[in-house]
């Protein structure tokens, strides 16, 4: 494992230097400003419950599955400290219902581009699961590329501002996250609103570790593992089949939220769901990208392949009385 996370931390670096977004891998922004002198702004991107296991004889137990020992905690503080700014990490295993665990002080902030996920498996809802080809074709860019006009024309064809909200709130609280309200209100002039959710990383969490649990989450999750080599950066630069989605905006101070999502595949096979997110201290775009490589380096490094349960999706039932 050493000697893995040592050959990312070259290829890692080397990538990170010598790539930029995608055209058109915007924010919810209309357009690029300066967040400071000399420095260019990106476009900003749009953008712990424990598991039961029921029998038929007994009330179900909780199951405790921590991934992180103390001394994995104290590592990522020191981790934070040594990055700046501030930062954080959740973590679980694959599944519905996931004992959750997570490190450092950053555990909040808007959602940017992570949001077009939830969006994009409402749409596959409404479809059934067959898609127009007009439809993919925005699917694709949304998740891929990040399109902000893709993902603002998938979010209005699920209604008014209302029923699509509602729609991608259904999507959260089908794998638990029943705590999220997604934003219709333009908070801000020129991002979107749905990018405006304020999207913790525990309720964010339960999301991307229930998404496979989803009927429609095969596609969807198709095309995360298909984004855009500008983008390959934090969890995209640790595995060619992770499966990923990465969104980033200015705070109001102008100082950019880095934040992703993903499941990556371990040593041993297994699935790792995590959602990461940094404010640098220099509020730049680029040390938030290279902050969430160092995070996604350290989190394969740390978590034991061997103490990560398979992929569980099966809902907790209540056991049924005797007849």
């Amino acid at each position: 494992m050493a000697g893995l996370v040592a050959a990312l931390g070259v290829l890692g670096g080397g990538y990170l230097g010598a790539h930029t977004l995608e055209p058109g891998a915007g924010p919810n922004r209309t357009s690029v400003g300066t967040t400071g002198p000399g420095r260019r702004s990106r476009a900003p991107d749009s953008s712990v419950t424990s598991p039961t296991v029921a029998t038929s004889q007994r009330r179900a137990k909780p199951v405790l599955t921590e991934l992180l020992t103390a001394v994995d905690r104290a590592s990522f503080a020191r981790l934070e400290r040594n990055l700046g700014g501030t930062s954080g990490l959740a973590v679980s295993a694959v599944g519905l219902n996931r004992s959750v665990s997570q490190v450092g002080t950053l555990r909040d902030g808007v959602a940017w581009s992570t949001i077009k996920v939830p969006i994009a498996i409402a749409i596959e809802i409404r479809a059934r699961g067959h898609p127009t080809a007009s439809e993919q074709s925005l699917l694709t860019r949304a998740l891929t590329a990040s399109d902000n006009s893709a993902a603002e024309e998938l979010w209005t064809s699920l209604g008014p501002p209302s029923a699509a909200a509602s729609a991608v709130r259904n999507v959260l609280a089908s794998t638990g996250d029943t705590s999220t309200q997604v934003e219709t209100r333009l908070l801000r002039p020129g991002f979107t609103s749905f990018g405006q959710t304020q999207w913790s990383l525990a309720a964010q969490q339960r999301f991307i570790a229930g998404l496979p649990c989803l009927p429609n989450a095969e596609p969807v999750l198709s095309l995360m593992e298909q984004v855009l080599p500008g983008q390959r950066w934090g969890l995209g630069s640790i595995g060619a089949d992770t499966q990923f989605k990465g969104g980033w905006g200015p705070e109001l101070d102008g100082r950019y939220l880095v934040r992703q999502m993903g499941i990556v595949r371990l040593a041993n096979g297994r699935p790792l769901a995590a959602s990461i997110a940094t404010l640098p201290g220099d509020g730049s775009f680029e040390t938030g990208t290279a902050n969430l490589t160092q995070i996604a380096r350290w989190l394969i490094a740390h978590v034991d392949a061997s103490s990560v349960p398979p992929e569980e999706c099966r809902r907790i039932s209540r056991p049924r009385p005797e007849g």
